[in-house]
This record gives C-alpha cells, structure tokens and sequence, in this order.
C-alpha cells in the first residue's frame, strides 16, 4: 500500500515538472509589450498663439477677380442669390465690397453662395476668414460661414460653426486651417489640407428664419499666420 501511494505521488510530481518545464517560457520583451497599454496616436494640435500676420488675397476693390453665383447654385430653389457685383455702398477696408443680392423667403433652410474656383497653397498660414456686412434695417438670425474644398478628390470642407450676422456690423468669419483643427465638419485637417485648396466659398444662410431680401456685403478675403 505505502509503495502504491508513494508511486503515485513521484509520478503526479513528474507529469508536474514536465508540464511546467516544457511550456514556453515568456521573454521579457513579450512580457512588457503584453503588459503595455494600447496608446491612440495623439491629434496634432493648432497653434493658440495670437494671429500676427495677414495677406488680402481679395478686396473686391475693381474686379471680382473670378468670384460667382455658382450655376449648380442658380439651379437650386433652396439657394436664394440673384446676383454679384462689386459696389461702394459699404466696405471694410478701401472703397468697395462684393455685394450679394438675395432672397431669403423663410419656412425652409435657404443660403446664398458664392464661389471661387482657383488652386492655392496655403501653406505656412493658420487661419482664413472675411467680413461679412448686412444692413441695419436686416433682421437678426443670419449666419455665415466659409466653405473650402480640397485636394485631387475635392473634398467638401464646411466650417463646424457658422458666424451670427448683426445688423450694421461687420463679422469677421474665422477658421483655424493648421492640422488638427477642429473647425471643419467630418475633416480633420493634415498638412496636405491647406496646401491643396481648389475652392473658396462664402455662404451666408436663413434656417427657417429670417425672412430677408437685400444685399449682403462681403470683403477682405484673407489669409493669417
């Protein structure tokens, strides 16, 4: 009886040392890189430094110098721009600004667009804006923003937020172009995005309301770092 147990217990303690002995042993690397937590790539940041530096690249003081009522625009009943010129009536800077006469009848989501079609390197620059001007007799609840697209695809850039429009006021419209700006809808800006610009558009739009027809004022297309 006592050989019976004793066997059974070096067999039990040999099966054991096998087992144990025979398993892959972890190396230290493994065991690190296992123990190691999954770290997301980290989102470049946009520079939060004051802008210090602007280029016009459009004052809208003789020409129009390309700009339009696009005609996909003209085609559309929920796009309410009748017309584009250059005019003195008001302007931020020097004597004149592009005006847009619309027709914003209200009930429904309506905007005004207009467009300019040409490549552009917006590399080192931080920001794009324009001053958007509605008369004083216009009634709140306008709002602007800008539209760019982008690149060989032309990629649909729109700002997340649009800029409240006051009446007798000029409103900068301003969005951060640096990588990883969170200024655009569905996009996150990389180093390509400002480099590769293919269309500028200022939209100014009425959600339900107001209703208002009349001149919107646009100038000073710029660009800053």
């Amino acid at each position: 009886m006592l050989r019976r147990i004793l066997f059974t217990f070096l067999a039990f303690t040999f099966i054991s040392f096998m087992v144990t002995g025979c398993a892959k042993k972890e190396k230290p690397e493994e065991k690190k890189a296992a123990q190691k937590k999954f770290v997301p790539a980290k989102r470049p940041a946009p520079s939060d430094a004051h802008i210090t530096e602007e280029r016009v690249i459009f004052s809208f003081e003789d020409s129009l110098d390309g700009w339009e009522i696009p005609e996909w625009a003209i085609e559309k009943d929920d796009h309410v721009a009748e017309k584009l010129e250059i005019s003195k009536d008001v302007a931020k800077e020097g004597r004149s600004s592009a005006k847009v006469t619309c027709d914003f009848s209200g009930k429904r989501w309506t905007a005004a667009v207009i467009e300019l079609e040409q490549f552009y390197d917006f590399t080192p620059y931080r920001e794009i804006a324009v001053d958007v001007f509605i008369p004083d007799e216009a009634p709140m609840g306008l709002k602007g923003k800008i539209i760019l697209t982008i690149g060989d695809d032309w990629k649909f850039a729109e700002m997340t937020r649009s800029s409240p429009l006051v009446p007798g006021e000029w409103i900068a419209i301003k969005a951060n172009i640096e990588p990883g700006s969170y200024d655009w809808k569905r996009i996150v800006p990389d180093d390509a995005f400002r480099a590769d610009v293919r269309k500028i558009v200022v939209r100014v739009e009425s959600n339900k309301s107001p209703v208002y027809k009349g001149p919107v004022y646009i100038d000073n297309m710029r660009i800053g770092k």
